[in-house]
């Protein structure tokens, strides 16, 4: 009997991680038709890859109606070894002028240092071998576009795609469009904090991904997070440090992963601890706990030596962020997207 309270809490969190990758709705009949955007060959044959030439762009879904991404899987052959920082993933809804997602593939799918590491959450997972698959629900009224550009001067030799969308019978209420931010900081402004998302509208935040590479020794992980709601003098929510934001503690250790947080890469054993040169890549979605907006959200990260100080000696920190969210608009609203030689952390100092 003494063993009785761990296995109710064990069963509780067993249950807790199930409901949030199996939708309670799914034994109900459902008012959609299902359909798919493939990389299939047409002929029936096994000529599935698309390739892609260095500069151009491929679209992977071009859908008319009223309805939903609900799965995206892709998987990449390329001789440059950095394409996962090279291929641009963009996301365009109800033919906005500009995407609402635009995004290094890698860094979509917490992949920040360019390199394949497979891990599994609830939204977004990477399989054996090199398989990205997205989950987030992505809902349109009229129109949605994804496409991939090659920013490498090599060829994509193959781009395999399945993305999986439905066509509604009915006509979505309160529709809010998926969206992420995609930002570089090489290095962390000095004086304040970093801006992982600024968003106008009605909408809620469900995510965040960084990767971090260390110009100086020390723990990276001790900024607030801090999130402004609806144009608020001060925070609605702050933490205790980035990495009891991102749901681990005392220097995370290794890499790990949940449904609903975790580390995708973590170096620091190969560079003895906090480091200069280390890279480490978290993720957290707010899934059971989106974060609501009425009018504007304001969502922050410190990054200095305290956190709050914004400082680091001899040399700041390099950083890059994804914010993800819904809101009530089609418009991307976040900053451009840099070129690929910009996109790409070096150390200072070197």
């Amino acid at each position: 009997m003494r063993f009785r309270p761990l296995l109710i809490a064990l069963l509780a969190t067993v249950c807790a991680a199930g409901l949030a990758q199996v939708p309670q709705d799914l034994a109900s009949p459902q008012h959609y038709r299902a359909f798919r955007s493939s990389s299939a060959d047409p002929t029936g044959k096994n000529g599935d890859a698309r390739g892609i030439a260095p500069g151009a762009t491929l679209t992977i879904a071009d859908v008319k109606g009223n309805g939903r991404i609900t799965h995206f899987w892709c998987t990449i052959a390329a001789p440059d070894p950095d394409h996962l920082r090279q291929l641009v993933l963009r996301m365009t809804w109800d033919d906005a002028k500009t995407p609402a997602v635009e995004c290094p593939i890698g860094d979509f799918f917490a992949q920040g240092p360019g390199k394949y590491v497979e891990f599994s959450s609830a939204p977004v997972s990477v399989g054996g071998q090199m398989a990205l698959n997205c989950y987030w629900p992505m809902p349109f009224r009229k129109h949605a576009v994804i496409t991939v550009t090659n920013e490498s001067p090599k060829q994509v030799d193959a781009f395999y795609y399945n993305i999986d969308y439905r066509l509604d019978d009915r006509a979505q209420r309160d529709l809010a469009y998926f969206h992420t931010q995609y930002r570089n900081y090489f290095p962390a402004p000095a004086g304040i904090p970093l801006t992982i998302c600024e968003s106008k509208g009605r909408g809620h935040f469900v995510g965040t991904i960084v990767t971090v590479m260390a110009n100086s020794n020390g723990w990276w992980g001790e900024g607030d997070d801090n999130f402004y709601v609806d144009g608020s003098k001060t925070p609605a929510i702050s933490g205790t440090g980035s990495e009891d934001y991102f749901c681990g503690a005392w220097d995370f250790g290794h890499t790990f992963q949940t449904p609903f947080f975790g580390v995708t890469y973590y170096d620091n054993a190969a560079f003895g601890g906090e480091k200069r040169g280390i890279q480490n890549t978290v993720y957290r979605w707010h899934i059971q706990d989106p974060v609501p907006f009425t009018k504007s959200l304001l969502f922050t990260l410190e990054h200095g030596r305290g956190g709050w100080d914004e400082q680091r000696t001899p040399y700041r920190n390099h950083y890059t962020t994804v914010g993800l969210y819904y809101v009530d608009h089609a418009e991307g609203d976040g900053p451009a997207i840099r070129p690929y030689a910009e996109r790409v952390p070096k150390l200072i100092g070197d």
